[in-house]
């Protein structure tokens, strides 16, 4: 009632580092098998007498008389069961398996997330083709894992996005290759500083007037960036393991992070905007320039915590990879938010007049301070 099928040859050959496309591609037909109606005996004799490799051997898979798959049996429970006891008793994970066209890396989830050690695939009929192994899956989440790491520093191919960017070549490989998936992410960030630069051109004349400002850019920019990246990294992770559904991604996954940035955004912007006062404020008589600081902050922060969810959610929504399109267009909307409400945030509460900060830049004389419109 026992059978065992193995292919010595094909299973104990390294598999090919994955490309992506289907699990069929990564299926390895070395698994042991037994009827549903066998009982434990018989299952056990079909481990000892099977060439299966041991890495393979840890699960027996129980099918019906057509081969079709109905779950499986640990060989550890075996060995403490009764030999006459149905294995049908100790048979486990009967939707465990997933179709050859299955997309291996969701497939590689499905293996981690069950905790076994293989994964049964299965074609259109239920009838068994292979298993996913444990070190296959691990190879498979270390690509997507590597090539996740590489798009968020801005390492990627743009037109060739099946091909996997190899750390060998990044570090050993033609120089060429280093340049081409590195430089297009820089040209968009690039873009996006010249963008942000012109704002900075319009304010020239306040900058030049009032210096105190200036101190302050670095902090505005620099903080949206980290908490942008730490948003849209936080994103790129969760929607690969699955913990953030699109579907329900307005009610529970941008709300909480919504929750998040808002209290990091308010903690930020009352040490900053504290800071701020004392530091640069009261020396200069400018006392609205912690108010300055910190709804300048407030803004940034609060604005790239939002984008850092809502630009992925956009390009997956749009059928794009989120992972190299992000970091760069977070970059540069939150950097020109930030600056703008900076600046006009300086114009309006420290009472700046435009006219005469641009005759005290010319003339190096300070600024004339105004009170603010009631």
């Amino acid at each position: 009632m026992s059978t065992t099928t193995f292919d010595t040859i094909q299973t104990t050959t390294p598999a090919p580092r994955p490309t992506g496309g289907p699990v069929s591609a990564k299926v390895r037909d070395a698994f042991i098998h037994v009827i549903e109606t066998a009982h434990v005996q018989h299952a056990l004799d079909a481990a000892r007498k099977t060439e299966v490799p041991l890495g393979q051997a840890s699960m027996i898979f129980l099918t019906d008389d057509r081969g079709r798959y109905r779950g499986f049996v640990r060989v550890s429970a075996l060995l403490r069961a009764d030999a006459a006891t149905a294995v049908t008793q100790l048979a486990e994970g009967r939707d465990l398996a997933v179709t050859g066209d299955t997309d291996q890396e969701v497939a590689a989830r499905r293996l981690q997330r069950r905790d076994v050690s293989l994964l049964p695939v299965v074609n259109a009929r239920s009838e068994m083709l292979g298993v996913l192994t444990f070190d296959d899956a691990m190879d498979i989440l270390e690509e997507e894992v590597s090539d996740d790491i590489y798009y968020k520093a801005g390492v990627g191919d743009l037109f060739n996005t099946e091909d996997h960017v190899r750390s060998e070549k990044l570090t050993q490989g033609p120089i060429w290759y280093s340049v081409r998936v590195r430089i297009l992410f820089l040209l968009v960030t690039l873009a996006g500083g010249l963008v942000v630069g012109g704002l900075i051109d319009q304010f020239e004349d306040i900058l030049g007037a009032v210096l105190a400002l200036a101190i302050f850019i670095p902090l505005v920019m620099d903080m949206g960036g980290n908490v942008g990246t730490q948003s849209s990294t936080i994103f790129a992770r969760g929607f690969a393991l699955g913990q953030i559904n699109i579907n329900d991604f307005w009610r529970k996954a941008l709300a909480r992070e919504a929750l998040v940035g808002l209290t990091m955004a308010i903690v930020l912007a009352l040490v900053a905007g504290t800071v701020a006062h004392f530091w640069q404020g009261l020396p200069n008589d400018l006392p609205m320039l912690g108010i300055v600081v910190g709804v300048a902050l407030f803004t940034s922060v609060f604005t790239a915590a939002m984008l850092g969810f809502l630009v992925p959610y956009a390009l997956v929504k749009a059928g794009v990879d989120h992972a190299p399109g992000a970091d760069p267009f977070i970059t540069t909307i939150k950097d020109f938010t930030g600056l703008l409400v900076y600046f006009s945030m300086a114009v309006w509460l420290l009472g700046l007049d435009y006219a005469e900060a641009e005759e005290a830049a010319i003339t190096d004389e300070p600024a004339a301070i105004v009170e603010p419109a009631e």
